[in-house]
């Protein structure tokens, strides 16, 4: 008896940190990266798609100067975030309302790909 006991847990236990290491650490990376740019609004060009970035003039850089000047959002609060293998959804509210976030995984890091 004490042998299925042991067995059951030993397959638990794997289970447990599979759902740890996926969804978890994922809306944990999600909600850091939202809360840094509601602290400093031009880091979201550290956290930008290529894409993204091509539509402020293509790099880093120049992001983070289109950026200058935005309002910082301190009391930003993350309502939910909604994992889907590469791609996610962070929904938050802010002093600019109710808005949505998604989220693509681009060379292993989260980055964000567009705003509602």
């Amino acid at each position: 008896m004490e042998k299925r006991s042991g067995l059951a847990l030993l397959l638990v236990v794997p289970a447990l940190a599979l759902g740890a290491c996926g969804g978890d650490s994922d809306k944990e990376k999600i909600t850091t990266i939202i809360e840094d740019v509601g602290d400093e609004p031009a880091k979201v060009c550290e956290h930008a798609t290529k894409k993204v970035l091509k539509q402020v003039g293509g790099t880093e850089a120049s992001c983070k100067k289109a950026a200058k000047g935005a309002d910082k959002d301190r009391d930003v609060k993350v309502k939910s975030v909604d994992v889907n293998g590469d791609k996610a959804a962070a929904k938050i509210k802010g002093t600019q309302g109710d808005q949505t976030l998604n989220f693509v995984k681009e060379d292993g890091d989260w980055k964000v790909s567009a705003t509602r």
